[in-house]
């Protein structure tokens, strides 16, 4: 059945994938698209019908990229930072500007609070407070700045801040013995449920369609880019702070241990989901070139990986580190696969990257293989942990996950299937994710009586 709304999001993406439009420009020629779909349904048309003529009434959107591009080339750079002319965008960015700010400074406070309590940083079993705890800092404001945004009625947003509470108290309330394993394990899957759960808050209404999904999962891709580079930023001006400070013999470490890292992270988060939100017509053009530079060299590597441990023939079956190495190197494979994916325009026929990208695919399964067979062997050699259980529903799921996009990209390439069937499957397959990782942070304690 033709999706009309989809089809329009999808032609808008294909201009934001050009480059060289800012966001006034691309809502602008959407809504002569639109226009001429409404006019053209009134006179009879399907709306499939309607679409592809209005398509070609706006002309070649190559061509006008092209004749943009040479216009604007200089401009390019000071859409990163220029204040927008219309006064309803400028207020708009003001607020969102003073949004940033007010949630870094209540997100640090928050952080801080703890200590009243005689809870700091290098207090015993401080550590494994703030990891369990510190997505809670953060996450919720990171949620209500898009709920201000999609001007979120009450009850929505009722609904995240008691999600968000219920997380809280659960993961503090649970009591956790040595060896801690649940309590890591609940540390590490909490921050990534909450993460979909702020994708919701992301996308409004949208999450119910795939389009809406993998919008998202190309955010998040965007976010990892930038915030490297912006937290990288915080980095480097403490350390000049340091310096400079450190050459009229004042020593300014506590301070930067104490407020500056703790804000700076807070700060780094916010405004990464600032700049990714706002200027996403700019942005979105640097990280697929970095995703497409990065996908050979992954494969590359994962190549010779392989070729090396049969060689030298290392286990993976009696090494722990072994296996999580492995889950790392799935996770980034997956994350890379994933973003290209998401940066592709649907109507492109095959190219070169996405035969990479079945190829990296592939390698990942033959490793996801190798690290289920160790798990397994380990399982029945030593028993039942959660560490163990942990790792071996993540390769299970992950080896649905790689599977099912090898086999719809070979159905594909053999014109059986449409690539937006190769999206559908990879947004629903969100949900497994958000169910096991709330199985992890939340159930294994108790299965495991909190050991």
């Amino acid at each position: 059945m033709f999706d009309l709304e989809m089809q329009i999001h999808s032609w808008s993406d294909h201009l934001r994938a050009r480059g060289n439009f800012t966001e006034a420009d691309i809502n602008e020629l959407e809504s002569h698209l639109r226009e001429e779909i409404d006019d053209l349904i009134s006179a009879g048309l399907t709306p499939d019908e309607s679409f592809l003529i209005s398509v070609k009434r706006l002309g070649n959107l190559d061509a006008i990229s092209h004749e943009f591009a040479k216009v604007n080339t200089e401009n390019l750079w000071k859409h990163l930072y220029i204040d927008p002319v219309d006064n309803v965008a400028k207020r708009q960015s003001n607020r969102d500007i003073a949004l940033v700010v007010i949630f870094t400074l209540l997100a640090g406070t928050l952080i801080k609070i703890p200590e009243l309590f005689g809870l700091g940083f290098n207090d015993p079993g401080a550590d494994r407070f703030y990891l369990k705890n510190i997505s809670l800092f953060i996450l919720p404001f990171v949620a209500a700045f898009f709920l201000i945004k999609r001007k979120a009625d009450r009850k929505t947003w009722s609904t995240f801040m008691v999600t968000f509470i219920i997380a809280a108290l659960i993961i503090n309330i649970y009591p956790s013995f040595s060896p801690y394993n649940t309590e890591i394990l609940s540390s590490l899957h909490l921050p990534l449920l909450l993460w979909l759960i702020v994708g919701v808050a992301y996308t409004g209404r949208e999450w119910q369609s795939s389009q809406g999904r993998m919008n998202f999962i190309r955010f998040t891709g965007e976010m990892v880019v930038y915030g490297v580079l912006v937290w990288a930023g915080v980095l480097v001006l403490g350390m000049f702070t340091m310096a400079i400070f450190g050459a009229i013999q004042v020593d300014a470490e506590k301070f930067l241990e104490d407020y500056y890292f703790i804000y700076g992270a807070c700060a780094a988060v916010l405004i990464t989901v600032y700049l990714v939100e706002a200027k996403k017509s700019i942005v979105e053009n640097f990280a697929p070139i970095l995703a497409k530079i990065f996908s050979p060299l992954f494969l590359v590597i994962m190549v010779s990986f392989l070729v090396v441990m049969i060689i030298t023939g290392k286990s993976p079956f009696m090494e722990r580190e072994f296996l999580i190495a492995f889950d790392l190197m799935l996770a980034l494979v997956l994350g890379l696969v994933l973003y290209v994916i998401s940066s592709r325009n649907n109507q492109q026929p095959p190219n070169l990257f996405d035969y990479l990208n079945l190829a990296l695919i592939i390698i990942a399964l033959i490793i996801d293989g190798v690290a289920l067979s160790a798990i397994l062997f380990r399982l029945s050699a030593f028993g039942i942990t959660p560490n163990k259980l942990a790792a071996l529903g993540e390769n299970l799921i992950l080896l649905g996950n790689l599977g099912g996009l090898a086999w719809l990209y070979v159905a594909y390439f053999k014109r059986k299937r449409d690539f937006i069937n190769l999206e559908k499957w990879q947004t629903g397959y969100l949900y497994v994710y958000f169910i096991w990782t709330a199985i992890v942070a939340f159930i294994f304690p108790l299965l495991f009586g909190f050991y």
